[in-house]
């Protein structure tokens, strides 16, 4: 993880106050946070961690957007990477990730679990406030809960929501899904400043998970009133929104209710639309404070004499570029077509030669780091075992075996794939492009007989890869892959309390899903990120910059 300068930055560490008990070695990487051993319940509070710096000068931090969208600041509805962290800005939860990507307590003032890891009793923080000042009470947490899972939220459409992904493992998650209640039966609502939560079963991931953008507290009055109410929402995050025009910009301002205190930053300013379609571009124009710096760009902004103002910070992340291919769709139906594949393209040359070395060629799915570990899956590059394989299949040879089409967001990471397999094989590759909103639409709704884009994990753990693309009953398996074994690992894993263990079932799960080569997996990530001297504060980790709360400005 990599951070920029905070030589000035005193965020005090939670006071995480720890009743020790076996609980807190099921919630994951959590125990490091609030550990137990002694047989009780695990709790944790949450101390005086207001946010202290030391700002100077006009506090306007300025980015680039997305190009598309964003098409809604529901937290419900966000799923794009792009939109997640706008939302992000404007809503929180329960927990959050801190910069360690531990889960915390954020609108949460104290979390207990109950020893068998099924009950967690919330104990809101009294002054948590929406935008307006209004409290934020257990009922509100319940109904944003549940509406995150609710079809009706998304116009009747499960598929587009996010709920699913992170909300499931709460008792009566499945009904609300399915329509046939509106009520989450696993959430009660205990008084206005208590909430308990009731799991199907114990769940090692579930605090990370409730930090995600789908459990952020919505305004239940502003959302009953209906219309687009989500342009100007009554948000209970650090920055409020004050303008927002389609495809040109959108302006935050720093929300003085904020639970952690009011941010340094006054305002926030983005670019959208076509204008935000070079960010790195309006980062050396002076444009914007900061920006990713596009593989294209890498070697001349990393060469000292290159003229990239600012500092660059490096950070490996836990994502993953990947295809992904259905087995009841002709051609990839056919296993050999599929291992033809995986065998028939080096991915350590596309990182050499594609990327420069800036990226890491992938073999499974994991990405290192995860964990505290690597997850190797060894695939070799081996032709003549391909053209086996082509051979082997009910369609003998390469001229014979119809076209693979695989959608894609309308990158061009895998037009290198299309190219190898076509002269090296003889296979046909056509890619297809969706560009924005349809595409996540369309692969919500299992419309692609494959696709290939990049995955960003949504919580640090292996869940998030493995179990949420790939899980059989996963609202995010775009491909309906199903492998009992797989998800008995993935089952293990979950309730698993020795982390090698748990660990180790993750990385047998990695290799049954490689060898039944549903996925070419590419290449993991690294972030560059070009920051301006004046931009103190900013913590960039593997999920991303996760917040802007922490940020000020020295002018």
């Amino acid at each position: 993880m990599t951070t920029l300068t905070t030589a000035r930055r005193a965020i005090s560490v939670l006071a995480l106050i720890v009743v020790l008990g076996p609980v807190a070695r099921l919630a994951a990487d959590l125990p490091r946070a609030i550990a137990a051993q002694d047989g009780s319940p695990v709790v944790a509070e949450a101390g005086a961690d207001a946010l202290v710096a030391d700002p100077s000068g006009d506090q306007t931090l300025r980015l680039a957007g997305p190009v598309d969208g964003p098409y809604s600041l529901d937290p419900a509805l966000a799923r794009e990477l792009a939109t997640v962290t706008l939302v992000r800005q404007v809503f929180r939860g329960l927990t959050r990730l801190d910069k360690e990507l531990r889960p915390v307590p954020e609108l949460a003032r104290r979390i207990e679990i109950a020893p068998d890891g099924m009950v967690y009793t919330f104990d809101l923080r009294p002054g948590a406030v929406f935008h307006d000042g209004s409290p934020i009470e257990a009922g509100d947490v319940a109904v944003s809960l549940a509406r995150a899972l609710d079809p009706e939220t998304a116009g009747g459409d499960a598929a587009l929501l996010g709920g699913p992904t992170y909300l499931s493992d709460i008792v009566g998650a499945a009904e609300v899904i399915a329509d046939r209640t509106d009520a989450l039966e696993g959430v009660t609502v205990l008084d206005p400043l208590r909430l308990q939560v009731r799991l199907l079963a114990p769940r090692s991931t579930f605090l990370m998970k409730l930090a995600g953008v789908p459990a952020a507290v919505v305004d239940p009055a502003e959302v009953a009133s209906g219309g687009d109410w989500w342009r100007a929402p009554n948000g209970s995050g650090p920055f409020a929104v004050v303008e927002w025009i389609e495809a040109e910009r959108l302006v935050l301002s720093g929300a003085p209710g904020y639970v952690r205190g009011a941010p340094a930053l006054t305002r926030v300013e983005i670019v959208l639309g076509a204008g935000a379609s070079l960010p790195f571009n309006l980062y050396q124009g002076g444009a914007v404070d900061l920006a990713d710096i596009p593989p294209g760009a890498l070697d001349r902004a990393l060469d000292p004499d290159g003229g990239t103002p600012g500092t660059i910070t490096q950070t490996p992340t836990f994502s993953v570029y990947y295809a992904a291919f259905r087995t009841d769709a002709a051609p990839m139906d056919d296993p050999h077509i599929r291992r033809a594949v995986q065998l028939g393209f080096s991915r350590p040359r596309l990182a050499e030669v594609a990327f420069n070395g800036h990226f890491a060629a992938a073999s499974g799915l994991v990405p290192p780091g995860m964990l505290g570990r690597d997850w190797p899956v060894e695939v070799p590059f081996d032709l003549a075992a391909a053209r086996s394989e082509i051979a082997a299949s009910r369609y003998g040879t390469a001229e014979a075996v119809p076209p693979i089409r695989i959608y894609t967001p309308g990158d061009g990471a895998v037009e290198s794939v299309a190219k190898a397999l076509a002269d090296d094989l003889g296979l046909r590759v056509e890619l297809l492009a969706v560009e924005g909103g349809p595409f996540f639409d369309d692969l919500a709704r299992r419309a692609f007989p494959a696709y290939a884009f990049l995955w960003v994990a949504d919580y640090p753990d292996p869940e998030s890869v493995l179990g949420t693309l790939f899980g059989g009953d996963s609202a995010d398996n775009y491909v309906d892959y199903r492998n009992p074994a797989f998800d008995a690992l993935l089952a293990e894993a979950a309730t698993e309390i020795d982390p090698a263990r748990r660990a180790d079932h993750y990385a047998a799960a990695n290799r049954v899903l490689v060898d039944d080569a549903v996925v070419l997996p590419l290449y993991h990530e690294v972030a560059y990120t070009a920051v301006r001297a004046d931009v103190r504060g900013l913590v960039v980790t593997p999920l991303g910059i996760l917040g802007l709360e922490s940020v000020w400005l020295e002018r």
